[in-house]
């Protein structure tokens, strides 16, 4: 990898967006480049529909990595076709999901618009109707919502083990911790109290699907600002295999955090200062986003003002948070510091750590990590304050906090997609690829065999 870019490749032509296409497909005609991107598109619909398909008639294997079989409410409309398929099968299926789309970035573009929005769409609504896919995660923000609402039970004081009965606790995934999530988040999933726990499921599917299709225009809109090919990177966002299986197929929390986060992305771009409080918004959703705060603030036109908004909309978020938790909240930051030391199969200081034969510990990993982050992140704020481009290198530090942590699970991924797909050069969507590959593969021997 080249040294990171900075301002001093503005001059690089717009077109350089798309440039991850080899030189000699620029020779195939337009025509058959449009109908070879609209036949990846095509792959793309039908393996994630067998994929969906599959899992739905599946009581589980792919659906969760626990071993409770999921009622037919909860494995959606789709397992009515009956399309039952081993963990075989299904991997396959990813494999086959992932090449499509990067034959659809080879020929991105050649790819309509109505095509285009409408792959996206339709892929969307597919890992929507799917069951919960590949993850509990969803299960715990139903059953935290369901403690307070219901128990009367505090989720940054008591575990989800504190109400065994409640009808999410045979899926939950982390029954003796209290919750990871951002106050405004936990907040927000409060009213899931007031419906059951299946619609529970499906309105927090719903949401994270609206999330993401709200993200994919708001890189569309973010790149058509920057004078860069919005398609393209709609495409390289929108359509990415971890994107629909792990965060839209799970109905990932990360999708609400990123809608907030790139909103403020545009109206910082925009000129409007706003955009900060929407960025804190984002990080009171969860936490991940916090790296983003110091390149906005470097990157604003008026620091004060984004200074200001963000500080009123901390207070506000502050003051809902003690009034609904108390102080109890500061739990959160015990749970983030205990998440920091686990170690995750995906993580990739672990899988150079196995590779290499290195024998190096856990809690040794991390702390390897944070001496390596943490200057990282410095030199690429000094970047920004000498001139350097400030989402560019926020998209570099998002990328090195990935790469940095032993607890890195698939759907992080999708922190850094829309600023690699923003980026000038292509370095960073080359790495998003590469991490979009590792992720898969280090995942498949979790599926195979189901």
């Amino acid at each position: 990898m080249e040294s990171l870019p900075g301002t001093a490749d503005s001059a690089i032509e717009p077109a350089a967006v798309s440039s991850t296409v080899p030189r000699s497909l620029g020779k195939v005609r337009a025509g058959h480049r449009t109908l070879i991107a609209n036949v990846f598109l095509g792959g793309m619909v039908v393996s994630g529909f067998l994929m969906a398909a599959g899992a739905a008639a599946k009581h589980y294997g792919p659906t969760l990595h626990i071993h409770h079989g999921l009622p037919a409410e909860l494995r959606g409309p789709l397992h009515g076709l009956g399309l039952s398929m081993s963990g075989d099968v299904f991997a396959a299926l990813f494999i086959v999901l992932g090449v499509c789309y990067l034959g659809v970035l080879l020929f991105a573009d050649s790819v309509g618009f109505r095509v285009g929005i409408g792959a996206i769409v339709a892929l969307h609504a597919i890992f929507l109707l799917a069951p919960p896919l590949l993850s509990s995660d969803i299960f715990n923000y139903v059953g935290y919502g369901r403690l307070d609402a219901i128990h009367g039970l505090n989720p940054y004081v008591h575990p989800l083990s504190a109400a065994p009965t409640d009808p999410s606790y045979i899926y939950v995934g982390w029954p003796l911790n209290t919750t990871a999530y951002g106050p405004l988040f936990t907040l927000g999933t409060l009213p899931l109290g007031w419906v059951s726990f299946t619609t529970g499921i499906w309105l927090l599917k719903v949401s994270a699907a609206l999330a993401s299709l709200a993200c994919v225009a708001l890189v569309w809109l973010c790149a058509a600002r920057l004078g860069r090919p919005a398609m393209p990177a709609a495409l390289f966002f929108g359509l990415n295999p971890v994107l629909l299986a792990y965060a839209v197929g799970g109905g990932h929390n990360d999708l609400l955090m990123l809608v907030a986060a790139l909103g403020g992305i545009y109206m910082l771009l925009a000129g409007r200062e706003s955009g900060m409080a929407a960025i804190v918004v984002a990080v009171a959703v969860k936490s991940s986003s916090v790296v983003l705060l110091p390149f906005a603030l470097l990157g604003s036109r008026r620091p004060l003002k984004a200074i200001i908004w963000g500080v009123a909309a901390a207070a506000i978020i502050g003051a809902a948070t003690l009034i609904a938790f108390g102080t109890h909240f500061s739990s959160l930051l015990h749970v983030l510091q205990h998440d920091a030391r686990l170690e995750t199969p995906n993580d990739i200081p672990g899988v150079i750590n196995d590779v290499l034969g290195l024998g190096i510990a856990t809690h040794t990993l991390g702390r390897i990590g944070m001496l390596v982050l943490l200057p990282t992140v410095a030199l690429l704020l000094v970047r920004v304050y000498r001139g350097g481009d400030w989402l560019e290198n926020a998209g570099w530090a998002t990328c090195a906090v990935l790469v940095t942590t032993t607890w890195f699970l698939p759907w992080y991924l999708i922190w850094f997609l829309p600023l690699a797909a923003l980026a000038v050069r292509p370095y960073q969507r080359y790495t998003a690829l590469a991490l979009t590959a590792l992720a898969i593969g280090l995942q498949l021997p979790l599926i195979f065999g189901k």
